[in-house]
């Protein structure tokens, strides 16, 4: 059925409602697929997943997602791994070595989730570029939105145009999400936008990394540059989120791979690289002064009101600020409660 003749009435997800990407009209809900009234652009659903790209501005185009396999994205293949025997062992194996976690303990999306929560009842979340993140439980609104289908993806959208009305969410996080993005400042705006005053913001971004997805990694941020890209929001806390034993992990990696291309080299060098990685991400902790060469940032910060933190300001709290930060998050301010009676938009 086209869009046009079908039943009128607004798309939303968790009620959360849902804007034209193109335009920031609402979406009307048709029988397969979402329109925009004001610029008739229609938008598919696939497998129950609306694609809602601006198709004339993204990296990614609606087309992609069309057809039985729909576009999974470079790091989603892991699902799709046809390998057995020893060899499926090997690459489990591999993945979770290269996915060791750091010594360094610093808070995550569950952390500032359960920090909003202690705010607000039942907060609206919006978790961009999920993947595979699980966050929250059954009765809580979390909409997830990537720019591939992945389990537990609600919407597929791009960043810089996010479909959603002004004010609907009190938290956003992204989390290795901002060097896939082409334009992170657009983004982080994006993000403010949908935030209710007083909302929050939770990122996580590498700093001193190699290229990883290949075309679809854009940006690194040192510390002071991740700062500045949330200046339109109030610090609560911040720091590292990867250190230097990680890093030199990484240095190993790519020294030991750039020797030769051929595969009699480049296997027995990657596992070496791989066995490094968990006792070199072990030293994070213990190098605390890490800041200036981290592997990556983290930032959790209220939405702020008037004008942003300037340059100046950034500038000459420098090495008063910017640091390993704390473990966990502090206590919400009572001042900071917001009615749980009230709502978001």
């Amino acid at each position: 059925m086209d869009g046009t003749q079908s039943p009128r009435r607004q798309a939303a997800l968790r009620g959360i409602p849902l804007h034209c990407p193109a335009d920031g009209r609402p979406l009307l809900q048709a029988e397969t697929s979402l329109f925009c009234t004001h610029c008739g652009t229609a938008y598919p659903v696939c497998g129950g997943v609306p694609v809602l790209i601006h198709d004339a501005q993204s990296a990614f185009a609606i087309a992609d997602y069309l057809g039985r396999g729909g576009y999974e994205g470079a790091a989603y293949g892991r699902a799709a791994d046809a390998a057995s025997g020893l060899r499926r062992w090997w690459r489990r194996r591999a993945r979770e070595l290269g996915d060791a976690r750091s010594s360094i303990r610093h808070p995550g999306a569950d952390d500032a989730l359960r920090y909003v929560s202690a705010l607000r009842s039942a907060p609206r979340v919006l978790v961009v570029g999920s993947g595979g993140l699980r966050l929250g439980g059954e009765g809580d609104c979390v909409v997830q939105i990537d720019v591939a289908f992945a389990p537990g993806v609600d919407a597929i959208a791009d960043g810089h145009d996010l479909p959603f009305p002004d004010g609907v969410f009190d938290l956003v996080i992204a989390v290795a999400v901002l060097e896939h993005v082409a334009d992170p400042q657009r983004c982080v705006a994006e993000m403010r936008r949908v935030l209710a005053p007083g909302g929050h913001v939770h990122a996580v971004t590498p700093f001193l990394q190699p290229v990883h997805m290949g075309a679809y990694d854009f940006t690194r941020f040192t510390p002071i540059g991740h700062r500045r890209l949330f200046r339109g929001f109030d610090e609560v806390a911040a720091g590292v989120a990867l250190g230097t034993g990680s890093v030199m992990g990484f240095v190993l990696r790519g020294v030991l791979l750039s020797v030769s291309s051929r595969p009699w080299w480049r296997v027995p060098a990657g596992v070496v690289a791989l066995l490094a990685t968990p006792l070199l991400r072990r030293l994070d902790r213990w190098l605390p002064h890490a800041a200036d060469s981290a592997g990556g940032c983290w930032f959790f910060g209220r939405r702020r009101e008037g004008a942003a933190v300037t340059d100046r300001v950034l500038v000459q709290g420098y090495r008063e600020r910017f640091g390993m930060g704390p473990a966990t998050l502090p206590v919400p301010p009572r001042g900071d409660a917001r009615d749980a009676a009230s709502g978001s938009i």
